[in-house]
């Protein structure tokens, strides 16, 4: 059983053939490549939001490799030590996929896996992964699931609506957080930029209950020039770099880069 909303009224989705219908008859096509878009226009910005098609063909063949397996496994870790199966799993900003692929994969069959992104073409991606995981184009502020139906949501470098997770978690559900601490690819800044600037990370903070958070670091080796590519094209760093470094592109070496993560779990 899954546990899918109407974005528009929030009243639960049955799914009739090829459709999922509310009970009042809103109706969302499931596509060929059978994921759901259920993001309305009001909901986006532009016509084509989320990640570039670039950014995510880099991403997909950058974490197929496995560099960041480790960050998977303390979110997979915990769900294992804290959750007894079945469960509703969210993957909140799942981008093309991965991370939700890779959690049904040492998590087992008996959850229910839902994986939400705003972009289309990530979640036209992620169904080459997985078709039985519940694949939906939407957006983070108006999280197309049931009240109180979601065991655990993962959201991993991506951003947060602390209102929808208060709304969309079960009372005893949890979040679990991961966001970047100021040395996370430290090694990639400093080639790019002139100065790295520190920014204070108090906003990503979420307003719940702490169950857990620590500090995650760990260094990788990335040993090609393609896979040091696709790690910064995945980033938000290859849009800012200045013409004068655009060199860098072409001459990209092999990089030991560092991981620095926080982790935290929440529960609303």
């Amino acid at each position: 059983m899954n546990y899918l909303a109407c974005p528009k009224c929030h009243e639960p989705l049955q799914r009739i053939d090829k459709t999922y219908q509310c009970v009042n008859h809103h109706n969302y096509d499931i596509s060929k490549r059978g994921y759901v878009n259920l993001l309305l226009n009001p909901d986006k910005a532009h016509n084509n939001p989320g990640d570039s098609k670039e950014s995510l063909i880099a991403r997909k063949a950058f974490l197929d490799q496995g560099y960041y397996d480790p960050i998977l496994f303390e979110c997979t870790n915990y769900i294992k030590a804290h959750s007894s199966q079945p469960l509703q799993i969210l993957d909140l900003g799942c981008g093309e996929g991965y991370y939700t692929y890779r959690a049904k994969q040492e998590l087992g069959n008996e959850n229910t896996y839902y994986g939400l992104d705003i972009s289309k073409e990530a979640i036209n991606m992620a169904t080459r992964y997985d078709k039985d995981i519940i694949w939906m184009v939407g957006n983070s502020k108006n999280i197309p699931v049931c009240d109180h139906s979601m065991d655990v949501i993962m959201a991993l470098f991506t951003v947060v609506n602390k209102e929808e997770l208060a709304r969309c978690l079960k009372e005893d559900g949890y979040i679990i957080h991961v966001t970047a601490n100021r040395n996370h690819l430290i090694e990639i800044k400093h080639l790019i930029y002139d100065e790295v600037k520190v920014k204070s990370d108090e906003h990503i903070r979420l307003p719940f209950n702490v169950l857990e958070s620590y500090d995650f670091t760990k260094k990788i080796s990335i040993p090609s020039h393609e896979d040091a590519l696709n790690l910064l094209k995945m980033t938000p760093h290859y849009y800012h770099i200045k013409k004068e470094k655009r060199g860098i592109l072409d001459t990209l070496p092999s990089l030991d880069v560092t991981i620095d993560l926080r982790i935290t779990v929440y529960r609303p």
